[in-house]
């Protein structure tokens, strides 16, 4: 199925190019030129973990339940306790660390299997030390552990980002000590010109240890009232700290309508745009590994039921998110959630034609190729001009069974299945053919031959 809206853009971005072209199927038809929509990398549709709440060394959960607990007796002792901090009961059960050796077999298991997405690094988790200065308490080596294993195995199939600094109380910047404010509390509606030095500092800190980010994440709902500045906050802070014209953000989820990948403040004559990672269903995973686990929610065992199937049959992207605790806690229940639903997706696109893991960066890229490229279609020829590269570019050229492709003078390779579809390659299907080649920034130019 072909998204209706993605080729009316396309059309739209031919006219704004200025090339003549009106937008209307009969018009291209009549004067000979191929009808092109651009396609999701490689006619499959994205997926993409987010992992959120992972961090060096420190079970997270432990100590924002123990920390917002202490927080609640001292200044709302009436109130109930609400979010995580309704397992405080079961601190005694919860570890207050999560070993590198666990972290590797996790990553490495995710690497085999092809699993692909966003992995937080919450640099200073809740104030009990820097990332790049060590974490009183605990043992040095356990450290230098957990960073090699990020940054060689988990980093190959995940983005790290910050989670801002602690993902429990704000930091005061000028002395490094913690506030009585919550990052995904008061910070919700946070001071705008607080942020971009808040998620420079966050960036800072992961960018000492060798990390380099591509994005951030928000703890819980951090920025959610004032996204459009966030957004700015974050894209000014990338290319301060890490040179990064085109990051992505992670605030959003949508639990019922279909998700897309919104694009904020795009300067096409820069390159440079931020996108919006939006989540399509909640943590069943089990978050701090005593809450909601249950693979069915994310697609049933008889593949028809849960939210996947139904994100994927409109072929958006379709963006699973867990909390890291329950990966390792309760008998390491998230971990096993994630492998039966790993099973399930594999019995849904056997033979891989249907979908493609995905980092979040790759995502927000690709959106950013097809939304911001200007293209034009002359006769034989279409021209792509773009400051916004991508991998996987695929191109529909409807109505042309071509027998050859050539890209800037290279010739593409011929396939004769989707399964073997794949970056410089083209594919005939009927009166179809279908183009994927790495978009590079700048002009393209595919010659088209009948």
């Amino acid at each position: 199925m072909r998204n209706e809206l993605t080729r009316r853009g396309f059309l739209g971005a031919i006219a704004a190019a200025g090339v003549g072209l009106e937008v209307s199927e009969n018009r291209v038809a009549a004067q000979g030129r191929p009808q092109v929509e651009v396609c999701n990398p490689l006619r499959r549709t994205p997926l993409s973990l987010i992992i959120d709440d992972s961090c060096p060394v420190i079970n997270k959960a432990y100590y924002w339940i123990k920390q917002r607990h202490d927080w609640r007796l001292k200044y709302k002792p009436d109130s109930a306790p609400d979010g995580w901090e309704v397992h405080y009961d079961k601190l005694d059960k919860m570890p207050h660390a999560i070993p590198a050796a666990f972290a590797a077999e996790w990553g490495e298991w995710c690497g085999e299997q092809g699993v692909r997405g966003k992995f937080s690094m919450v640099p200073f988790p809740a104030g009990v030390g820097r990332i790049d200065q060590g974490f009183p308490g605990f043992p040095e080596q356990e450290l230098k552990d957990w960073l090699r294993v990020t940054k060689e195995t988990i980093w190959k199939s995940f983005d790290l980002t910050p989670e801002m600094l602690t993902h429990t109380h704000v930091v005061d910047l000028k002395t490094w000590k913690l506030t009585d404010q919550w990052e995904q509390g008061e910070w919700v509606d946070p001071p705008v010109d607080q942020l971009t030095e808040y998620i420079t500092a966050a960036m800072q800190l992961l960018k000492n240890v060798g990390i380099a980010c591509d994005g951030v994440t928000s703890p819980g709902a951090f920025g959610k009232r004032k996204e459009i500045a966030y957004a700015r906050a974050v894209l000014d802070a990338a290319l301060a700290v890490n040179h990064n014209p085109r990051p992505f953000y992670f605030l959003n989820m949508e639990m019922e309508k279909m998700p897309e990948v919104p694009l904020r403040h795009v300067d096409k004559a820069k390159g440079h745009a931020i996108a919006s990672i939006i989540g399509c269903g909640g943590d069943w995973f089990g978050a701090t590994g005593y809450d909601t686990s249950n693979p069915d929610l994310f697609i049933t065992a008889d593949l028809q039921g849960g939210r996947l199937p139904a994100v994927l049959a409109q072929e958006c992207p379709a963006i699973l998110v867990g909390h890291w605790p329950c990966f390792y806690v309760n008998d390491r229940i998230g971990f096993q959630v994630l492998k039966e639903v790993k099973k399930r997706l594999d019995a849904y696109d056997p033979d891989k034609t249907k979908t493609i893991w995905m980092k979040n960066s790759e995502i927000g890229r690709y959106w950013m190729a097809r939304e911001l490229s200007d293209l034009s279609v002359n006769g034989a020829e279409c021209r792509i001009n773009t400051k916004f590269p991508t991998d996987n570019f695929t191109l529909a050229l409807h109505d042309r069974a071509l027998k050859r492709v050539q890209v800037n003078g290279t010739d593409l390779r011929q396939v004769k299945s989707q399964r073997d579809f794949r970056s410089g390659t083209f594919l005939v299907n009927g009166k179809e053919t279908f183009v994927a080649f790495d978009l590079k920034a700048g002009d393209m130019a595919l010659s088209l031959s009948m």
